[in-house]
């Protein structure tokens, strides 16, 4: 199903082409390997977790709101100060058989709502693992980039 829906949207193939690792579960966009700083000030990798809103069953609509999951320890900045301004809550949640998220984030955009997934996952992966890059440049949020 990822591969059908990567060649019928075009956000979807640019975030596979830049190197996000991605799957679909459950009606839910993952993108794992997100570098991010846990309280340690320790390096972490997490996934983003975006819901899918479908046109058709190969056709994404824009994604439903600004807000997105997060699996992982709580971030942080470079400091170990957690990301307080882009966390709406730390509840733990099961959103299908095999995806639990701990953190839920609200980051919008001064147009209200993202109008792709590729804005989105990208936004929220540079608001995160910007702050691992600050404490090692050779961190990277695209583990399937091609060289």
């Amino acid at each position: 199903m990822l591969q059908q829906l990567i060649n019928h949207n075009a956000d979807l193939n640019r975030l596979y082409e830049e190197g996000y690792q991605l799957e679909v579960n459950g009606g839910h966009l993952l993108a794992h390997q997100i570098p991010y700083v846990n309280a340690n000030r320790e390096i972490k990798y997490g996934t983003l977790v975006c819901v899918l809103t479908f046109a058709s069953p190969t056709l994404l609509a824009p994604p439903q709101d600004h807000t997105i999951f997060f699996c992982g320890e709580k971030p942080c900045d470079k400091n170990g100060v957690a990301l307080d301004a882009i966390i709406n809550n730390s509840n733990g949640q099961q959103l299908a058989n095999s995806i639990m998220v701990n953190h839920y984030f609200s980051s919008k955009p001064k147009a209200g709502n993202y109008s792709n997934y590729y804005d989105k996952i990208r936004t929220y992966s540079e608001i995160i693992s910007s702050q691992a890059m600050a404490i090692d440049k050779s961190v990277t949020a695209k583990p399937n980039r091609k060289k």
